[in-house]
């Protein structure tokens, strides 16, 4: 097949590894509290619940839940971004750990109330389709009957309209990729390329169907802003609300 872009779905482990706390630096890392606090709403979320993070990044959403009561396992590729994650639990004495997992292998067995995976949390950056059903796959498993899941991922439209400009955009895949500079916590600064697979409600409602779950609504979603917006062609990410 001519013209398909292919990334390996651990690209982002070096990124990572590299960027350490400056993570937490972007943009769309600003906003947790809101986050948090919709999700608390939206999902009834109670202390004492069990809940996943996947791809939890330095564990921002994680340790935001954890501090009201719900009882977090956040996993990441990145070591780094894990080692971070446990240090902030450890001196906040927080209910959450934190494992060095790929999402796309869990081994977890209806152990969870719930399941978040948002901003890109390896969704979006798994490479292949067939990962990226890998992951929804062990996520499914991973959850108790009637457990709940919130996803957050690239909206293709928007992502069409939006692409910085040098990026490159494969049809085949609805991947594109960008090359940004990006520097570490010690004042080191290197180009890396950032690969990421946008989707479109229709096929996000296809794979989570084969994956066993039920969709209980799709919503726009924008960092630091999240709400039951209904979702529109420029929204940027799309949040699917699902059950086990």
């Amino acid at each position: 097949m001519q013209g398909k872009l292919e990334f390996d779905g651990a690209y982002y482990r070096e990124i990572g590894e590299f960027l350490g706390e400056n993570y937490l630096k972007y943009g769309f890392a600003q906003g947790t509290e809101q986050e948090v606090d919709f999700l608390v709403e939206l999902m009834g979320i109670k202390p004492g619940l069990k809940l996943l993070d996947i791809g939890c990044g330095p564990g921002r959403h994680s340790l935001a839940l954890a501090r009201r009561g719900a009882h977090m396992t956040g996993i990441d590729i990145v070591p780094r971004f894990v080692d971070i994650a446990r240090r902030q639990a450890a001196k906040e004495r927080l209910p959450a750990e934190f494992l060095v997992r790929d999402a796309r292998e869990l081994d977890f067995r209806g152990e969870f109330d719930g399941a978040i995976c948002l901003c890109e949390g390896a969704f979006g950056l798994a490479g292949s389709l067939d990962n990226h059903r890998k992951i929804l796959r062990g996520i499914h498993r991973a959850l108790k009957p009637g457990g709940w899941f919130v996803l957050t991922a690239i909206h293709l439209p928007a992502e069409l309209r939006m692409s910085p400009e040098g990026a490159v955009y494969d049809a085949y895949t609805n991947t594109t990729a960008v090359r940004e500079p990006v520097t570490s916590p010690e004042g080191e600064t290197k180009e890396v390329t950032f690969y990421t697979t946008a989707f479109t409600y229709r096929e996000l409602l296809l794979l989570f169907g084969e994956a066993g779950f039920e969709v209980l609504d799709a919503f726009g979603c924008i960092a630091g802003q999240f709400s039951r917006k209904p979702l529109e062609p420029d929204d940027y990410e799309i949040m699917m609300v699902a059950r086990r």
